[in-house]
């Protein structure tokens, strides 16, 4: 564990509640709007934190085009982001399943350049055959030949930044052009990675600078902790170089009612009009409309998921299994609580979620906070005017802002 914990902020214009876009402080009418993402940048930078995280997926949600879900190519948004702020890790997503090395090393160095030396690549295996048909592919490759894609997408890009001997041949990739920029700053920038999977844990034990983790509760979080940080000495690598930034989504108010109070009233507007058991039966491959709404789960009657969904229809088994939910329970949670699924929540004022804050960082398992804001700009500024110093108070993060720098001093160790 880290001495101090690192700050993170998941960046996004309205927030990554999924009913963030339709509460009254949301202003979606200039959506993607970039003086928005460089607003709530800065004001994480003024609040201490080390990096923003700009996620990213090239498909439209479930296949709907609306202005609420059109993005802005994160590398591009970075290279903006770099131009006003100052400190900042800029973390940017690309993907290893529809992306050529070179173009990706390319780009990446140019903006790495451009920011610095700030820059921070998040290479993530595309799932879905939604996102492979917008590439010209039917299906998506199987999970196990995407991470071994991505594998070898990673050893291709750093040794285009190594740049003095580029002889990369491999099933899916082959490179013998040196790069026609200048290389990063540092040779190559921090690496991330965010894949739970077994095959996604090997992945971030070579080659991650910082992971982002989830976890809906400390003993998974402790268990993900300890087993990712022996992959890291397993690969030949120092284990404190690599940081697990686990995620938490703090719904903040100046009462504990107040705090709860957002989080219920942004899970009402997702879910106002939903069919949550529709969307459930999907998960699970199964029609569940046939059931009573209110009894248990037909664990008995779903059948093994093969498809994209797999790991998504087991985490909902595993839920409404250990918390004995009924049908419509578990279809609200899988609808309405994609948040909480993913990372753990907090509801509260300052203290409160200062508090469960405390609890896991004590516990051993993370090495720095990624935040999940619900809604913005509201959380960022709950977060720096009354998390923050309450952090602090607490000597959990430090009394002055650092920044990508020191993260990258805190060490780095590749495997050969």
């Amino acid at each position: 564990m880290s001495e101090k914990a690192w700050l993170s902020l998941n960046l996004s214009e309205f927030g990554r509640h999924s009913g963030g876009w339709r509460h009254p402080a949301s202003d979606v009418s200039k959506v993607p709007d970039i003086d928005t993402y460089v607003r709530n940048a800065r004001r994480a930078e003024a609040a201490g934190f080390d990096l923003v995280f700009i996620a990213d997926t090239p498909v439209h949600a479930r296949g709907r085009v609306s202005n609420t879900n059109t993005r802005v190519d994160p590398l591009e948004l970075a290279a903006a982001l770099a131009a006003s702020t100052e400190r900042l890790g800029i973390v940017a997503t690309v993907s290893s399943s529809y992306n050529d090395p070179f173009d990706v090393a390319r780009r990446v160095a140019s903006v790495d350049r451009i920011s610095g030396g700030r820059l921070a690549l998040n290479v993530v295996a595309s799932t879905g055959d939604t996102v492979a048909q917008n590439f010209g592919r039917d299906t998506q490759l199987p999970h196990e030949d995407r991470y071994v894609m991505s594998n070898e997408f990673l050893e291709a890009l750093t040794a285009l930044w190594d740049g003095t001997r580029v002889a990369h041949e491999g099933r899916w990739f082959t490179e013998h052009r040196p790069l026609d920029v200048a290389p990063p700053v540092h040779g190559r920038p921090l690496l991330v990675q965010a894949g739970s999977s077994n095959e996604g844990r090997n992945i971030a034990a070579r080659w991650a600078d910082a992971i982002y983790a989830g976890g809906s509760s400390i003993e998974r979080a402790q268990e993900y902790y300890s087993d990712v940080k022996s992959r890291v000495a397993a690969a030949g690598r120092e284990p404190d170089s690599v940081k697990i930034l686990l995620g938490i989504a703090p719904f903040l108010g100046l009462t504990d009612a107040e705090g709860q109070g957002l989080q219920g009233v942004l899970d009402d507007l997702h879910l106002d009009g939903a069919d949550t058991i529709g969307r459930l039966s999907s998960i699970f491959e199964h029609d569940l409309s046939a059931y009573d709404p209110d009894g248990p789960v037909p664990f008995e009657d779903l059948p093994e998921i093969r498809s994209a969904s797999v790991s998504l229809s087991g985490l909902f088994k595993r839920i409404a299994a250990e918390e004995g939910l009924t049908i419509r329970q578990t279809a609200r949670q899988a609808y309405a609580g994609g948040l909480q699924n993913m990372q753990w929540t907090a509801a509260g004022t300052a203290t409160t979620v200062a508090d469960e804050m405390q609890r896991w960082w004590e516990a051993g398992t993370l090495d720095g906070f990624a935040v999940v804001a619900p809604i913005l700009p509201k959380t960022i500024d709950d977060v720096a005017d009354h998390l923050v110093p309450e952090l602090r108070r607490r000597g959990i993060v430090p009394e002055e802002p650092r920044g990508i720098e020191e993260f990258r001093a805190a060490g780095r160790t590749l495997a050969v």
